[in-house]
């Protein structure tokens, strides 16, 4: 596979649909932030991956894919349908399932009401020696 450059990026929708819940969100999150990287086969865009933070979301159809193609996503935790089973299996010497659980939303979001004295912010780059200090276990907070 090889990397592309934000401006070669693919139509996302055929790939990602936009606003799907679950980890179909990576692409959304790397093309808003610019945080992350893409790749997609060589030949023809046939599959396409995107990562960030150590995760990464393949699709496509794997029937092209040989292991070098694969060989950039080594240590990460992929999300991908059942069918690239065989070729990751090909591509890499030990697979560790990881079950997830994604919520989604049933009903209106109810307004929260912030305790007096407390101010909520977005995080930003001057947050990055608060959040490294939580530990490796808080390490998905910062690692985008």
């Amino acid at each position: 596979m090889i990397e592309l450059a934000p401006h070669q990026l693919p139509a996302l929708p055929r790939w990602l649909p936009a606003g799907a819940p679950g980890p179909a969100t990576m692409g959304e999150h790397v093309l808003t932030t610019g945080v992350g990287r893409w790749w997609r086969t060589a030949d023809q865009p046939r599959v396409v991956a995107v990562s960030c933070a150590d995760h990464v979301l393949l699709r496509g159809a794997p029937d092209t894919l040989g292991p070098h193609d694969l060989a950039p996503l080594a240590n990460s935790r992929i999300e991908t349908p059942a069918r690239f089973l065989p070729a990751l299996g090909t591509a890499f010497d030990s697979l560790t399932p990881w079950e997830r659980m994604v919520w989604t939303l049933q009903s209106e979001p109810q307004p929260c009401t912030v305790p007096h004295g407390v101010t909520v912010r977005r995080l930003e780059p001057a947050d990055t020696d608060a959040l490294i200090a939580l530990g490796p276990d808080a390490a998905w907070i910062h690692a985008s």
